[in-house]
């Protein structure tokens, strides 16, 4: 896999038809209630496999400064508890990432990232993937929001591509609709996207969607778009307190998803989606 910023929201993805990967996003990986187990699992056997790994957005936590509202000191993991808060989760999770540089290929923002963005006027994953690639990984760190443009290359020619939409995600924890809503409105406003991925939320599910389609030569086909909401990685606990009590969050479905695309038969490009748990 190649991997080539074109834009600061579009990214080329270069494959050989069939290309397994595996997509994640709200990790939280420095909460005491991150499933560091599950999340270990599942990036070792994208490095048994060879399986590049995509993350969008909130990786980190970094709830637990004085300058956010939404921390808690029993929140906090014993190895942080230090004056150097900040860098020493960074140098954890560079330490982490870099058992697993040969399969993670994307960063993307999430509302944590960004957070500390505009409070500290540091990149926590720009600095992140600076120190795995200077130890021979291959990061790309992106946005909060963009396009990967799948080119599909079976015995060194290319044969189609397809375009995949990410958002990190908004609004809140949608205990009723799930956010599945969002569905028919993103199929509209992402028209050329057949493949649909946000997180945010930390509900999960796969929503397959068929649509009629025209061809520039006036063959009438159908086709699928498939959105793909990423599930977490963060426990919820024993409801005692903290923000998610607070704000009544469900218990989330942890872990993400593996995600194969390939070509049919006549070299049109389609996804198989498998939950990761």
């Amino acid at each position: 896999m190649q991997i080539k910023q074109i834009s600061r929201t579009v990214h080329e993805v270069k494959v050989d038809a069939p290309q397994r990967m595996l997509f994640i996003s709200d990790v939280h990986f420095d909460a005491v209630k991150c499933d560091r187990a599950m999340l270990k699992r599942h990036l070792d056997e994208a490095k048994a496999t060879n399986t590049p790994v995509f993350i969008f957005g909130d990786w980190f936590d970094l709830m637990q400064g004085k300058w956010d509202p939404r921390g808690t000191y029993s929140d906090l993991r014993p190895e942080y508890k230090s004056i150097t808060y900040l860098d020493d989760v960074i140098e954890d999770a560079a330490e982490f990432l870099t058992k697993y540089k040969n399969v993670v290929r994307f960063f993307g923002r999430g509302n944590h990232e960004t957070s500390i963005e505009k409070r500290m006027h540091t990149s926590p994953l720009d600095r992140v993937a600076y120190i795995v690639n200077k130890n021979g990984g291959n990061i790309q760190v992106a946005g909060y929001a963009g396009w990967l443009w799948f080119q599909i290359y079976k015995n060194e020619k290319r044969r189609s591509s397809t375009f995949a939409h990410y958002h990190h995600g908004f609004g809140g924890n949608a205990p009723r609709s799930k956010g599945v809503l969002r569905v028919d409105i993103d199929t509209m406003q992402f028209k050329d996207a057949s493949l649909i991925v946000r997180g945010h939320t930390h509900q999960k599910w796969h929503v397959p969607i068929t649509t009629d389609r025209i061809s520039r030569f006036g063959k009438l086909y159908q086709d699928s778009v498939h959105h793909l909401q990423l599930g977490s990685y963060k426990l919820l606990g024993d409801r005692f307190g903290g923000w998610a009590t607070e704000k009544g969050f469900h218990t989330p479905r942890l872990g993400g998803w593996w995600v194969t695309l390939k070509n049919n038969y006549n070299d049109l490009p389609y996804w198989e989606i498998t939950e990761a748990i």
